[in-house]
C-alpha cells in the first residue's frame, strides 16, 4: 500500500511545480475516460500532463449521491490518474483527498495564465487597501 501521506506529498510537490512552470499541462482531446462508472459524469475539461515519467490525468465529475432512502444529490469531485501511452486508466488517487481540488485550481490557473493576466493587470505595487 502506498500511504495517504506519500500521495498528499507527492499532488503538493505536482501543484508546486506546475505553479513554478516546471509541469505543462494540456487538455485532452479524447473527451471520456476509461475510468468512469455507473451515472458519473465529467465536467469541464480533462487535464493531461507528463510528470517524473508517469502520464498523469485530472479531471472533475460529478455523481448522483444518495442521502437518503428515496433522495439523491449531485455532488462534484475530482480524479487524478496514472495513465498508459493509450491514454487508459493504471491507477486512479483516492478521491477524497482534498489537495486534488487545489490542483485542479492550479491547472486551471495556469493553462489560462490568469496568474499573469493579475499581475500585469494590477501590479503588487499599485493599490494599498
Amino acid at each position: 500500500m502506498i500511504s495517504e501521506n506519500k500521495i498528499s506529498k507527492y499532488i503538493a510537490l505536482l501543484i508546486s511545480e506546475t505553479k513554478e512552470n516546471k509541469v505543462k499541462w494540456d487538455i485532452s482531446s479524447p473527451k471520456t475516460v476509461d475510468s468512469l462508472e455507473g451515472e458519473q459524469n465529467i465536467i469541464g475539461k480533462i487535464y493531461i500532463t507528463e510528470f517524473k515519467e508517469k502520464f498523469i490525468r485530472l479531471y472533475k465529475y460529478s455523481e448522483p449521491t444518495q442521502v437518503d432512502d428515496f433522495e439523491y444529490i449531485i455532488k462534484s469531485f475530482f480524479k487524478l490518474e496514472f495513465t498508459d501511452e493509450f491514454d487508459r486508466n493504471v491507477w486512479t488517487f483516492p478521491f477524497y483527498l482534498r489537495e486534488l481540488a487545489d490542483l485542479h485550481e492550479t491547472v486551471i490557473i495556469k493553462l489560462n495564465e490568469l496568474d499573469k493576466y493579475f499581475n500585469d493587470l494590477i501590479p503588487d505595487d499599485t493599490f494599498d487597501f
